[in-house]
């Protein structure tokens, strides 16, 4: 994520934008100089990437998707990235091989635009320092018992700093509570952050919310620990505790599904 005062934006987005306007550059400097015209075919064959990226990660997690709506809805960031790149790469070879006039032209615009998206890609996940390992806390629970964070190593661990004055955090809540008693292989724990026990219970009641895991961050610990922007923050580690993946913002089903499965990949790797 790119921090820009209070704005936190997407990395991805900004890199297909740079990459786009390049490869449209290129394919205006290839044009001057007698080649085909690239430009008409570059955003027809972002659009078709982009399309079949969503189409992709919709079909991985057709289940999670009861509704045409939910399919379209792009907020949650569903995208298969190889899938996009795919399409991306033969789109082009298509219209090579059915255009002999851009076969100059469109392969060097398409190809500069994707070698900045990837080295742009590259290049922020190096200068990306990795989190800090889950620490060795002791949480508050609203039950009473408190929760040792350290007792959930050896398994994944997804935790979801939430409050209940944050909308986004209520509507992602009933799926969260759901994943927890379902997923197996995975601890999903839900932390509030600093609110008092006795309002985190109300609400839970009144929703008729029971997760299986629940504490209480009271000094918003967790947050500060890991640079949270704002909530909801979704925090995912590896069974080993270290932090894979933070996801800012509110989910879905299929890319809380995602992110788990991400997990559990690993975690079958290491064995």
């Amino acid at each position: 994520m790119l921090r820009l005062g209070p704005l936190l934006l997407p990395w991805t987005p900004l890199l297909l934008a740079l990459g786009y306007a390049l490869a449209e550059a290129v394919a205006a400097l290839a044009r001057a100089r007698g080649a085909g015209d690239a430009r008409p075919s570059l955003l027809w064959l972002l659009l078709l990437a982009l399309l079949a990226s969503r189409a992709g990660f919709v079909l991985q997690h057709r289940a999670d998707y009861a509704t045409i709506g939910a399919m379209l809805d792009v907020r949650d960031r569903g995208f298969d990235a190889g899938v996009a790149w795919a399409v991306g790469a033969l789109g082009v070879a298509l219209l090579v091989w059915r255009r002999a006039g851009l076969r100059r032209s469109l392969p060097a615009a398409a190809g500069a635009g994707a070698l900045l998206v990837l080295c742009g890609q590259a290049m922020v996940r190096l200068a990306t320092p990795p989190g800090p390992p889950l620490p060795a806390w002791v949480l508050p629970s609203p039950a009473g018992t408190p929760l040792r964070l350290q007792s959930l190593r050896g398994t994944p661990l997804v935790i979801n700093l939430w409050a209940t004055w944050c909308p986004p955090c209520r509507r992602e809540l009933p799926m969260l509570v759901d994943a927890a008693r379902q997923m197996r292989g995975v601890h999903i724990v839900l932390v509030d952050q600093r609110e008092p026990a006795p309002r985190v219970q109300a609400y839970l009641r009144a929703a008729g919310l029971q997760p299986p895991l629940l504490a209480i961050d009271p000094h918003g610990e967790l947050a500060a620990r890991y640079r949270s922007p704002g909530l909801p923050t979704t925090l995912f580690f590896n069974a080993d505790g270290t932090l894979q993946r933070m996801y800012v913002g509110e989910m879905s089903a299929a890319t809380l599904r995602d992110g788990v499965g991400t997990l559990l990949d690993a975690a079958g790797a290491a064995r």
